[in-house]
């Protein structure tokens, strides 16, 4: 397979191209809050392998993608990202299947109300108004960019089912986040709005029952407003992209888009 990478109008994409003729629709991947494209690095090269044309890309401040002006960045609501979305679906130049984890949830199903996806497979999704939990209590000063969690707590939220090893190399990678898109994050829901009657294209939530970032119980309850199909995995949390059996969660997610031309 080919793997290019690209600094389109100021978003670095890393576009995996599959070995002779596309066999499915593309898939674009979105990445959630602290992270960036890297998130998808396994993901990329194990669809192309199925014969995907496959895009991951980093929203803007995050890694490789032009870096906004301070004052510009913290006023960010992560469902701005959609703009960087957009570039890399006009890029990729047909109907997108949209794949997102966590905060990337979000801005997939934003992104859809207005065009048009022929699926969207959203792992570990914050949630909306309509799906509200229990927020969080984070401290988050809104004028400065929120920093990557010390070590002990991301490796906790984010990391729990990796090595040590890889925890320390992700953690690592982890870029600084808007304040408001964390304290979005941090409401639970409750400061997104989503519009489940403009929803493009049939949706698959997965949850981790050992989710403490995105609450299984949350997911069910999101996925059911939407009418979304529900996949449960009982010992996972909230990176099932990272963690060591994401090829299980992969092959559950290819399962499901071979139901249809998707």
């Amino acid at each position: 397979m080919k793997v290019e990478q690209l600094l389109l109008d100021g978003v670095f994409v890393e576009h995996v191209a599959p070995d002779g003729p596309a066999a499915s629709p593309p898939i674009v991947f979105i990445h959630g809050g602290s992270h960036g494209s890297w998130l998808w690095d396994n993901w990329t090269r194990y669809f192309a392998g199925l014969g995907r044309h496959c895009y991951a890309f980093s929203w803007f401040n995050h890694t490789g993608s032009v870096e906004l002006p301070t004052e510009e960045f913290v006023k960010r609501s992560m469902l701005d990202a959609t703009e960087e979305l957009g570039i890399v679906v006009k890029y990729a130049g047909e109907t997108p299947v949209l794949v997102a984890h966590s905060m990337g949830a979000a801005v997939a199903q934003k992104y859809a109300e207005d065009h048009v996806v022929l699926a969207q497979v959203l792992l570990a999704p914050v949630p909306c108004t309509d799906s509200r939990g229990e927020a969080i209590q984070i401290p988050v000063d809104l004028s400065l960019p929120f920093p990557p969690m010390p070590y002990e707590t991301a490796a906790e939220w984010f990391f729990d089912g990796c090595s040590e090893q890889d925890a320390r190399r992700y953690h690592a990678l982890m870029p600084d986040e808007s304040p408001k898109a964390v304290w979005e994050a941090a409401q639970r829901g409750a400061a997104i709005e989503l519009d489940r009657t403009r929803a493009s294209g049939p949706m698959l939530m997965v949850a981790g029952g050992r989710d403490i970032v995105s609450p299984a119980e949350l997911v069910r309850k999101h996925a059911a407003h939407f009418g979304a199909d529900y996949l449960y995995l009982a010992d996972r949390a909230h990176s099932l992209i990272l963690e060591p059996r994401w090829r299980d969660v992969a092959d559950r997610i290819d399962s499901w888009l071979a139901h249809a031309a998707w």
